[in-house]
């Protein structure tokens, strides 16, 4: 990856609706080279996808917690990734060392709404033995950007 390469990553990461007009102004490049620039990078997988980054209150999300989870078996924990992948309030799973294999970050509409999510649609699973959540109580950093590309 070269600086150009980079410098795109970067202008993408702050807001990715930018024109390709604007973005070629940003790092001296004509727009159609800018597109075939991003149509590698994505190919690449360098870009997995463009998003919008909604705040989780406007659409009545208002309890984030993290859920470490305690799963058996391989068989188990291949059925599991595959059905919290399926739920919406599921919006991240991370496969991670230590003691709880999973770490998932879930929104829930309020508290009423996690406790059935935590018992009814986690702890439900097979093979899942036991689980831990944090409820977040304020984030003071809690958005995808900041990686430095170059």
């Amino acid at each position: 990856m070269n600086s150009t390469d980079a410098q795109l990553l970067n202008l993408l990461q702050e807001d990715c609706s930018q024109s390709l007009a604007e973005l070629g102004k940003r790092v001296g490049l004509s727009v159609s080279a800018v597109n075939e620039r991003l149509k590698k990078l994505r190919a690449r997988g360098d870009v997995r996808a463009y998003v919008a980054l909604i705040n989780p209150l406007t659409v009545g999300y208002t309890t984030c917690a993290f859920v470490h989870v305690l799963v058996e078996g391989k068989a188990n924990e291949h059925a599991f990734v595959r059905s919290v992948l399926k739920m919406p309030e599921v919006q991240e799973c991370h496969h991670v060392s230590g003691e709880f294999p999973y770490l998932l970050k879930v929104w829930a509409r309020d508290l009423p709404h996690l406790e059935h999510l935590l018992n009814q649609e986690i702890k439900s699973k097979n093979g899942v033995i036991r689980t831990a959540a944090s409820i977040v109580l304020s984030s003071p950093k809690d958005h995808v950007t900041g990686l430095t590309a170059g």
